[in-house]
Parts: C-alpha cells; structure tokens; sequence
C-alpha cells in the first residue's frame, strides 16, 4: 500500500518525463526513508514538448537543443518522515545521460492548447447547419 501511494506520488511529480516509473523500478525501505529508482528512461517527447513551451513563452530563453535519449541510472530520495516539517526531502540523481541534437523550437509551429481546439470544434460545429 505504501509503494503504490509513493508510486502516485512521483508519477504526478517525475512521472511526466520518464518512461518506466513502475513498482520493478522503484526499491523501498519506506520506515527508513530511503527510496530509490533504477534505470529510468527519459520520455523524450514530454521533455521536448516542455521546452517547447517555455521557448514559446520566453523566447529569450529558447533551449537550442532537443533531447534524443536519455535515463537516469538511479534517483535517490531521502524523506525523514519523523522530522518533514523540518529537515528537507534529499533527492539525488545518479549516472543521469542525455544525448542531445541543435534544434531551435522557435521555429516550430506551436500546438494549440487543448482550450483552444475545444472553441475551435465547438464554433465549427455552430458554422455547418
């Protein structure tokens, strides 16, 4: 029970940019505080997606690379569940590589946001009868 509660936990946090987040890839000494995930592949298309989106919002601060590949060998986190409002969560990462290409996002046409295509359909929809 305690796996899968810190299993959501990272997936809503970490798990948006890696691939393999699942209860194999996570050792757990909960009581201790010691949690610790092992080979996790970057999701390279999440990652590129967010910097796409900053580059678009910040243009100044555009990234000129895209990510190709990439995991992390280990994450570590530390959690002192007797002190937490006091002593820090520690999060380490390990062996973490990441293969890169040029690539500037400002030239690529920007994805509508899911609001956005919602008006959109629903306006068509009004234009047809």
């Amino acid at each position: 029970m305690a796996k899968k509660a810190i299993l959501d936990v990272l997936e809503n946090t970490i798990g948006h940019y890696v691939k393999n987040l699942d209860a194999e890839s996570l050792n757990l000494a909960i009581w201790s505080g010691k949690i610790e995930l092992q080979n996790l592949q970057l999701d390279t298309l999440s990652i590129n997606a967010e910097l796409a989106e900053r580059a678009h919002d910040a243009p100044n601060l555009a990234s000129p690379f895209r990510v190709i590949d990439g995991h992390f060998e280990k994450l570590q986190l530390d959690v002192p569940w007797a002190k937490l409002g006091s002593k820090p969560v520690i999060f380490r990462a390990k062996g973490l590589q990441v293969w890169v290409e040029p690539h500037d996002f400002l030239m690529d046409e920007v994805a509508p946001k899911k609001d956005q295509t919602r008006s959109a359909k629903r306006e068509n929809k009004g234009n047809t009868s």
